[in-house]
């Protein structure tokens, strides 16, 4: 195969997305449908996409070398640190829906408020990440997924308040747990 420094891919702009499971996923790399709420500005870290697998090694009795290694576990995560203070960023990271929340006065002094619970609730949600480096695009969709991880929230004047988090992707009933589609100037080959 001949080197292409053409298909030398950066993370250079993208999006994450979100919207209550069940929502309408897109089949290429069209606009999001609707339903589905933008995170906004994602800090200069980018997205990190991270695959964490166990394995079991099975070698005989007879070998020094195994003959055989099996995944016994398989966990995809996304790692994002959000820059909006926004409905979508401040529900996702504090596990809050909309029946949770009272809003008070009008707009733009509304004042909103809710209670955390001391033991979180689960809030299973679709995520739907985007890569963009020029014309090339990259899209993964999880149609069952959740914040599993967040990071400190620091409250600096040198320092935007920001929102980190983990998405944990979970198989569905049909058991794929991300969607992916690519957009990058290559062809697999031919079965």
């Amino acid at each position: 195969m001949a080197l292409n420094a053409t298909l030398a891919r950066l993370g250079v702009t993208g999006m994450v997305m979100t919207a209550p499971t069940g929502t309408t996923t897109p089949t290429d790399l069209a606009s999001w449908p609707t339903g589905w709420a933008d995170c906004g500005y994602i800090s200069d870290d980018g997205l990190e996409e991270e695959p964490d697998e166990d394995t079991e090694e099975f070698t005989p009795w007879q070998s020094s070398t195994p003959i055989r290694v099996e995944v016994t576990k398989s966990t995809k995560t996304f790692k994002f640190t959000c820059w909006e203070s926004n409905w979508t960023t401040v529900s996702l990271y504090y596990r809050v829906e909309p029946e949770d929340v009272t809003v008070t006065g009008t707009a733009p002094n509304q004042i909103v408020s809710f209670n955390e619970e001391g033991k979180p609730r689960r809030q299973l949600r679709a995520f739907g990440f985007d890569v963009i480096d020029g014309n090339y695009h990259r899209r993964a969709i999880c149609p069952l997924a959740e914040v599993t991880e967040r990071g400190s929230v620091v409250y600096k004047s040198d320092e935007l308040v920001a929102y980190e988090m983990t998405v944990t992707a979970y198989p569905g009933a049909d058991g794929v747990s991300i969607k992916r589609l690519f957009k990058e100037g290559w062809t697999p080959p031919a079965p």
